[in-house]
């Protein structure tokens, strides 16, 4: 779209109109939920709705979740995965390292549609290797989600509050 600006009319000019910009999407909270037998998992209704109002149209309605060494296994939009995993520089001299590393990742992430309750299958591979039972907590962290072991999250919560300060105090200068 082109917007005439006319602060003196004999020097008209074109700008471009910038297109609104919904900016990126951040997931705050957490919800303590449970997978099913079935390995079946309730995306929280707030992060559903939160996103249904984020994304475009055409956006896959798909998750990706990729264990993480941490415990947790991370949730992604779609759209968001693709945008991180764009940002890599693609190079046909990948050093052993930096091919490994794209191994690990693309290899262990799972494209996951939901149901139509809104519920996505977590892999059980993923749950084996993050060490997570069925009783679960479902955290926002900023641009995506994580699952984690209900218990081991809620047993460390004392002590990751303690640990703010340190943890703000070293990130801050990377």
């Amino acid at each position: 779209m082109w917007v005439e600006v006319c602060q003196y009319p004999a020097h008209a000019q074109l700008l471009r109109a910038k297109e609104p910009d919904t900016g990126p999407m951040f997931f705050t909270g957490s919800t303590e939920l449970n997978i099913d037998a079935k390995g079946r998992l309730s995306i929280p209704s707030r992060y559903r709705s939160q996103r249904k109002d984020h994304d475009n149209a055409n956006d896959s309605p798909a998750w990706i979740t990729l264990p993480w060494p941490d415990g947790s296994i991370r949730i992604y939009t779609e759209a968001t995965f693709q945008e991180l995993a764009s940002a890599w520089t693609d190079s046909l001299t990948l050093s052993e390292d930096q091919a490994a590393l794209r191994r690990s990742i693309f290899a262990s992430a799972e494209r996951i549609e939901p149901d139509s309750a809104g519920r996505i299958r977590v892999p059980q591979k993923h749950l084996d290797l993050a060490a997570i039972g069925s009783e679960v907590v479902v955290i926002g962290a900023g641009s995506m989600l994580e699952i984690r072991d209900r218990t081991r999250w809620l047993d460390d919560e004392q002590k990751r509050f303690n640990e703010l300060p340190t943890l703000i105090a070293r990130t801050s200068s990377q």
